[in-house]
């Protein structure tokens, strides 16, 4: 699995393969659906190959709220809540993702904590930047 997301960086090439040992790597065609919007997901994704579009229902279309590429990542929060996916999640191309489930998560600390725990740390500052960027936005439409 090459390190290609900020949340793999700096992962030796040993770290990488028990990550990748503990979860999937799976191939989606073009306008494959990877997650449906209100199923229930407990997944954390990471975007190997290949283009994702984030699309979320508003009256009845699909509208997309974003694209993500090789590097991304989705699905940190339902790896540590699971419940249902905000938005559908499709390929654009060819796309490879490799994505772990909470309780893959979960064996994995039991197997090397170190290694989880970067992991986590990693997920956590990236949630982080999400929700700065979020507040951001709510102070700017506040403040029109």
């Amino acid at each position: 699995m090459p390190s290609l997301t900020p949340l793999l960086a700096n992962f030796n090439a040993s770290e990488l393969g028990l990550l990748s040992s503990f979860g999937d790597s799976r191939v989606y065609v073009p306008e494959e659906v990877v997650i449906r919007e209100g199923d229930d997901n407990d997944h954390l994704y990471l975007v190997l190959k290949g283009k994702l579009e984030v699309l979320q229902d508003v009256d009845g279309y699909d509208k997309r709220v974003a694209l993500l590429e090789a590097g991304d990542s989705l699905g940190e929060v339902s790896v540590f809540d699971p419940g249902p996916a905000s938005a559908t999640v499709r390929a654009v191309d060819e796309a490879e993702v490799w994505l772990i489930t909470s309780d893959s998560l979960e064996r994995l600390h039991a197997a090397s904590p170190k290694v989880a725990y970067r992991l986590l740390s990693r997920i956590t500052t990236c949630l982080s930047r999400r929700l700065r960027l979020m507040n951001d936005k709510v102070v700017d439409l506040v403040n029109c």
